[in-house]
């Protein structure tokens, strides 16, 4: 466990605290906030797996009692990544397998005694943008993470919006005209397998020198691109061009005000960002292209997020 608290906050605060939970495949993150959003305390924790989903249930109820040390506990938001039905079960086997298909919300709440919410993880990102982030002031946002795989959201003011059967869309999972990716979606070329940080590490992996397999290898290879190596260009030029391709499809059907990367691969934007602004001018999305701007919200601003969660 890495936990870690605001200097002195914890001790100055013993009014009710708003819990926000980002339960990720590897670790989930819990915060504590007050009712400005401040964060009182935080704490990660490895996500169990191979349990009963009784023990699911007690991972979130005893760590959320961890980050709200003694005080009283309002509200609890999870953002976990999807699929999410709309009766907030979540539905994925491959990255939750301990906590797909387990009733959470109302033994959650009853525990904790505290009403709780829980929504895909991109939502819960997205909620930090508009709430304190890149995306706060505007009317609408789009929101992409570009991690393991590709999260998207679309906000109007601070509300998800939702599918027709009221859950959240999928919208990570598009197809890119003239590419050779398949996925476990089904088709045969994906913008998750084109755009995520794992896709950009393959690709990175390609053109560096005793490649690792790891993160360090997109490091390795955005210095490679910037002393000039044609290889290496050419793969932040890809990806891109690539998260062009997928952007242009998702504004012409939101029509969003302003879009923010997140997650892992965002941050080599410097690498990828010329090839993309340029792809983007070039498609008609029939309105003005928004700003896209990159999130610093850090490892906890999808915690923050969930904590948004009850008042979205």
């Amino acid at each position: 466990m890495n936990t870690a608290t605001g200097p002195g906050s914890a001790a100055a605060v013993s009014g009710p605290v708003r819990i926000g939970i980002d339960l990720g495949g590897t670790g989930t993150r819990f915060v504590a906030v007050d009712d400005e959003s401040t964060v009182i305390a935080r704490a990660t924790f490895a996500t169990p797996v191979g349990i009963a989903p009784d023990a699911a249930r007690s991972f979130l109820v005893q760590q959320a009692r961890v980050v709200a040390s003694g005080r009283p506990i309002s509200t609890v938001g999870i953002g976990a990544s999807g699929p999410v039905d709309a009766a907030g079960v979540i539905r994925n086997p491959d990255t939750l397998p301990a906590f797909t298909d387990v009733e959470l919300l109302g033994p959650v709440a009853a525990e904790l005694a505290a009403p709780v919410r829980i929504d895909n993880d991109a939502v819960t990102a997205a909620l930090y943008e508009v709430h304190r982030g890149a995306a706060f002031g505007c009317d609408s946002a789009l929101m992409v993470t570009l991690g393991t795989g590709v999260g998207v959201a679309a906000l109007r003011a601070t509300e998800p919006v939702r599918g027709s059967d009221g859950t959240h869309p999928e919208a990570g999972h598009l197809s890119v005209t003239g590419a050779d990716a398949p996925c476990y979606c089904g088709r045969l070329a994906c913008w998750e397998q084109l755009v995520s940080r794992s896709a950009l590490q393959r690709a990175a992996g390609s053109v560096v020198h005793a490649a690792t397999g790891t993160a360090a290898d997109i490091d390795a290879a955005a210095e490679l691109a910037q002393r000039g190596d044609a290889d290496a260009i050419a793969v932040f030029d890809a990806f891109g061009r690539y998260l062009a391709e997928g952007l242009a499809d998702l504004l012409t059907v939101f029509r969003s005000s302003c879009v923010v990367l997140g997650g892992s691969a965002a941050r080599y934007q410097p690498a990828f960002g010329p090839e993309l602004d340029r792809r983007l001018a070039e498609i008609d999305l029939y309105g003005a292209t928004p700003p896209v701007r990159i999130s610093s919200a850090g490892d906890f601003g999808g915690a923050i997020g969930a904590a948004c969660l009850a008042s979205s």
